[in-house]
């Protein structure tokens, strides 16, 4: 019996140990190809009553040097000129610290790992690397040992534990719906709870949140990393077809009237006074886009982008935005211009509300007819009545300079 009770008793200890999952730097689960490498920037809020406010960006850059993994940070603070800067290198195949530079305003430090703690640790501000290399999957448990420079424990080698793993979805305004594990961790030196919702298949960290001493924080990747264009934009050559030339676009915008959509539910004697054109309002803005292979391939992007659930529309970089250009209808027939323009094809868009005014006769009553006494009939009796219907026109017209000094008239209307 003695001996049964000894044997349990190294069963549960074999158990306990082995059931923790320890993952170590040499852990042959680890696939180190799993972590993305480039240049990454997350929204980092404070959230209150369900309601984010964004109070610092945290931009993170992943790359490799021969058999080094380079991860460099910069925690910026919106409201003052404050930032934290972290500088670490890694064993590229064990994701083993070898050093590190931290600055902040409280304190900094350069460290290199050969001088200090020896053991077999992570970092734990590249843990998040350790968590895309595990092979996670539903209920996955694991215990990663790090090194915290900031713990007040005298003992700097702590415990990240991995509490749970659980399928979700993460929905970006930008690529739509992303299949996701949602890892739950507990930071044993700081207290704090994270879920990272990182994606199955590129094990993209979209988002952390973090309960902190009764606070709620949250990181939302703002994925300046998307790029879907297979063009590259030149914008030197882009911006001198708006501003280097002589051509002229002159235009006039207006919707005319082709009564579709109108309401005619009402019995219709007869429709009078159409107006026949509903000109763009002055002050109505025009759009005109350099029409080049980089602009049409972000139109062909959107309109795929349409199809994707939960997507948003793509917005075209900060430089290709310069070469867009806008003007306003300038008076009441709905004229407009763009000048300084070269030879090349462009796009040209309007949208503006309109009001469609029209007259109709209709039946209001009826009369009987007497002649002498006699009944001679039914008259109908009718009335002139005045109607307006509002409307939206969403205009586009390819427009071709072919040469220099050109001007090209156009109409944006709806026949």
């Amino acid at each position: 019996m003695k001996k049964l009770f000894i044997i349990f008793c190294v069963c549960t200890c074999i158990i306990f140990v082995f059931g923790q999952n320890k993952i170590l730097s040499d852990d042959k689960s680890l696939n180190i190809n799993l972590i993305k490498e480039g240049k990454f920037t997350m929204g980092y809020y404070f959230v209150k009553n369900g309601n984010p406010l964004e109070i610092c960006t945290y931009q993170t850059e992943v790359s490799t040097n021969g058999n080094q993994l380079l991860f460099s940070s910069k925690l910026i603070f919106l409201k003052s000129d404050k930032q934290w800067k972290e500088q670490i290198v890694l064993d590229k195949n064990t994701l083993k610290p070898i050093s590190r530079k931290s600055e902040r305003e409280a304190r900094t430090f350069d460290i290199k790992h050969a001088n200090i703690n020896k053991g077999d640790y992570f970092d734990i501000a590249t843990y998040p690397l350790v968590l895309c290399a595990l092979p996670l999957d539903t209920g996955y448990k694991a215990t990663i040992p790090v090194i915290d420079y900031d713990s007040p424990n005298k003992d700097k080698i702590q415990n990240v534990n991995i509490t749970d793993v659980k399928s979700n979805i993460y929905n970006s305004e930008l690529t739509g719906e992303h299949q996701v594990w949602k890892v739950s961790v507990n930071e044993e030196s700081t207290g704090n709870l994270y879920d990272y919702f990182i994606d199955k298949a590129s094990r993209k960290i979209y988002k952390i949140t973090v309960s902190s001493k009764g606070n709620t924080l949250m990181l939302v990747d703002k994925e300046t990393d998307f790029n879907p264009f297979k063009n590259t934009f030149d914008k030197e050559a882009t911006l001198k077809m708006v501003t280097k030339g002589n051509s002229v676009i002159s235009g006039e915008a207006f919707a005319k009237d082709d009564r579709s959509g109108r309401d005619d539910s009402k019995f219709r004697i007869d429709v009078l006074n159409v107006n026949k054109k509903q000109f763009a309002p002055k002050g109505t803005k025009v759009v005109l886009l350099p029409y080049t292979e980089y602009f049409k391939e972000w139109m062909e992007l959107n309109k795929k982008q349409k199809k994707i659930k939960g997507a948003q529309p793509i917005p075209l970089s900060i430089d290709a935005q310069s070469c867009v250009l806008t003007t306003e209808i300038y008076n009441d027939k709905g004229n407009f211009e763009f000048t300084n323009l070269t030879e090349g094809d462009y796009f040209v868009f309007i949208s503006f509300n309109y009001t469609d005014t029209f007259s109709r006769r209709e039946i209001t009553g009826t009369s009987d007819v007497y002649i002498n006494g006699n009944y001679a009939g039914t008259q109908l009796n009718t009335d002139i009545f005045d109607y307006a219907q509002t409307g939206n026109a969403n205009f586009q017209k390819i427009v071709t300079i072919k040469s220099n000094g050109e001007t090209v008239k156009i109409k944006l209307k709806r026949w």
